[in-house]
């Protein structure tokens, strides 16, 4: 049995719904949120000012330039699964370094490209280092720094997501309206996006070796030492054929994908839901809105963050999936009321949904094994997620509106709750095969 078994002392139950996490866990919580605001920033809500910039700059065409994302995210599919091995055998700390600094490079050398082929190369390498960093490489270091109070660390971190889809697109605005072009801005940006390299100089892979208790546990010194001992010496028993072969890690990749999947379909469309006949708002009010739901959901990553941590990643899940799926439903509904009803409850499903990914896998199979699950889980559950404009082109070309999109994504959101519950969150938890 590779079962790690480090006597540790016992703590009030409300130690774990507590954001007592220490200065060096705030830290790490901190670095987190950065990598993940550092990943939406420039692989997703940034395209809004980036590419019309760079397609201006060069006299390339919009369409074409634009379109080169959906080749470039395939692409970072398969490299996050070689990601996720590399973080399985080196750790989050020598993948997150690589990818910090990829991210800077690809960044600043998008916004300089000599032609079109470099700018998709470079785009190309920006996401897949970008995704790896923040998910991969961030996972990694979270789970294994906060094994029991992932959920609440995780409330906080994922933040970051929200945070960059509210100020992203201004800071980018104002920087090219100071440097006169995005070619320069995206230096700069480079530049601070490589400091941020100093954190993996500063946090070692295990918590123990930086002197800190894992969930910032009270442990003595003896204590703390038999932890690391017995850490070093665990041996996962997983292997990726026997991964592909466990029922849990296609459940859990069919509950993310889900996820995901309304996630991308519903926001993608709020403003044009919101202008639609179906609804008939003003384009100003709809971006307003779309502006303070994303605000929204930075309260929303700590709630359902709690959530989480009081009654466990599987039936958060499953609750955050219903939610999520009511919210749409309302959306389809006549009146305004309906309409606001549902803006809320969808702004606050924008702040929980990065958290599942790490914490679901990680309570699944433990921590010590979430890098080399989530290297499988990670690609399956985003090919899922790049359906959602498939559904949305299938009914909008049937139906003429984006209602019946809507409410198949309703009920994506219902039976992805109903897979949720058949996940056995137990039987691996411990690192062991369950055997």
């Amino acid at each position: 049995m590779n079962q790690v078994n480090t006597k540790q002392p016992k703590v009030d139950d409300r130690f774990y719904t507590k954001s007592n996490f220490g200065k060096k866990g705030w830290g790490m919580i901190i670095f987190v949120g950065i990598l993940l605001f550092f990943c939406s920033a420039t692989t997703n809500d940034g395209f809004n000012a980036t590419v019309p910039a760079i397609a201006e700059e060069n006299g390339w065409d919009y369409a074409t330039i634009l379109a080169y994302a959906t080749p470039a995210g395939f692409i970072s599919v398969i490299t996050s699964l070689l990601f996720g091995i590399l973080a399985d055998k080196k750790g989050a700390k020598f993948v997150t370094t690589i990818c910090i600094i990829g991210t800077a490079a690809c960044y600043a050398w998008h916004g300089n490209a000599g032609s079109e082929l470099q700018y998709f190369i470079a785009l190309t390498g920006l996401c897949a280092f970008a995704q790896a960093a923040a998910w991969i490489g961030g996972g990694a270091y979270l789970t294994m720094w906060f094994p029991k109070k992932k959920g609440l660390a995780l409330g906080w971190a994922t933040m970051g997501n929200n945070l960059s889809t509210a100020i992203v697109v201004p800071i980018i605005t104002g920087l090219m309206f100071l440097t006169g072009s995005f070619a320069v801005t995206s230096i700069i940006a480079a530049i601070v996006i490589l400091l941020s390299v100093i954190f993996c100089f500063v946090f070692p892979n295990r918590p123990e070796d930086a002197r800190y208790a894992p969930d910032n546990l009270p442990l003595n010194d003896e204590q703390m030492e038999a932890y690391k001992k017995e850490a070093k010496e665990y041996v996962s028993p997983w292997t990726y054929g026997k991964l592909f072969a466990t029922k849990e890690m296609w459940l859990i990749t069919l509950v993310l994908g889900f996820s995901m999947l309304m996630t991308v379909g519903v926001v993608s469309q709020v403003v044009v839901r919101l202008t639609s006949e179906d609804v008939g708002w003003s384009q100003p009010k709809a971006v307003t809105t779309m502006t303070v739901i994303a605000l929204m959901g930075i309260v929303g990553s700590y709630l359902f963050g709690l959530l989480d941590q009081k009654i466990g990643a599987k039936k958060a899940t499953a609750a955050y999936m219903v939610w999520f799926g009511v919210g749409i439903f309302l959306n389809t509904l006549p009146g305004d009321i309906f309409i606001y009803i549902s803006l809320f409850m969808i702004g606050f499903a924008l702040g929980g949904n990065a958290n599942w990914p790490m914490s679901l896998t990680s309570t699944v199979f433990g921590h010590r094994n979430f890098a080399k699950a989530y290297s499988l889980i990670l690609p399956l559950y985003t090919l899922i997620r790049c359906c959602a404009y498939i559904v949305l082109a299938f009914f909008i070309s049937t139906t003429g509106s984006l209602t019946g999109a809507y409410i198949a994504f309703a009920i994506v959101g219902l039976i992805g709750a109903a897979i949720c519950m058949l996940i056995n969150d137990k039987k691996y938890t411990d690192g062991t095969l369950g055997e």
